[in-house]
Formats: structure tokens, C-alpha cells, sequence
């Protein structure tokens, strides 16, 4: 599947995305719906990491469901750590995943899932 969603671990602390291309818009939906899901699922704030290493193509339409990430999450969804972003996408990042209501970046580009704090 070119979009995974699934547990880091046991201990569901954290949901790792992972996206391959190629991917579909349709996709990155079905993803929300199942990490929304899976927050559900337990009584605790869960990060997400979107894996986007093995992605270097967004499909046309994506960037609007992207923001939708930090406009419509679930209310006990933590960050959102982006992982292996390409520069060309790190570039418009910050206007993609800013909050304009509040100011505030609610995603984080990381090198790795280690450095998630």
C-alpha cells in the first residue's frame, strides 16, 4: 500500500505514517480516518509521524489535505513530525502547515524518529 498507518509500537504512544509513491489524495484520507480511529482508540494525546522518506511526488490536490491535517484534528491528536520531507516541500512547509488563525506551526520536520522528543 503506498500509505500505511499503524502503531510505532505496543504501547500506542505514537502513530507512524508511512508514504510511498505513488500515492492518491484519496489515500491521505483514508490515513486521517484511520489514525483518527486509532487515537479513538485510547485515552492519551498520540503524535503522529508522517514517513514521507520514500515519497518525492505530491499528488496535484494533496496540499489542501494537508493543511487539514492541523485544521480538522482529532482533539487529543498530538504534533505532527514530518520525516524525509524533499527540500522543494521543506521550502513551502511553513506555509502549508501554519496555523494563520493562531500563528503557530504545529508540524515539525525531524531527521529521524529518534530525535521526537
Amino acid at each position: 500500500m503506498p500509505i500505511t498507518v499503524d502503531w510505532k509500537d505496543k504501547t500506542k504512544t505514537l502513530i507512524q505514517c508511512q508514504f510511498d509513491d505513488p500515492w492518491s489524495v484519496e489515500q491521505l484520507i483514508e490515513a486521517r480516518k484511520s489514525w483518527h480511529r486509532m487515537i479513538k482508540s485510547v485515552d492519551a494525546t498520540v503524535p503522529i509521524v508522517l514517513d514521507m522518506q520514500g515519497s518525492y511526488a505530491v499528488p496535484h490536490g494533496a496540499l489542501r489535505h494537508l493543511t487539514a491535517i492541523h485544521r480538522t484534528p482529532h482533539p487529543r491528536q498530538g504534533c505532527v513530525y514530518v520525516l524525509g520531507l524533499n527540500a522543494e516541500y521543506q521550502k513551502i512547509s511553513p506555509f502549508v502547515f501554519c496555523c494563520a488563525a493562531c500563528g503557530e506551526q504545529h508540524i515539525r520536520l525531524v531527521d529521524s524518529i529518534e530525535s521526537i522528543n
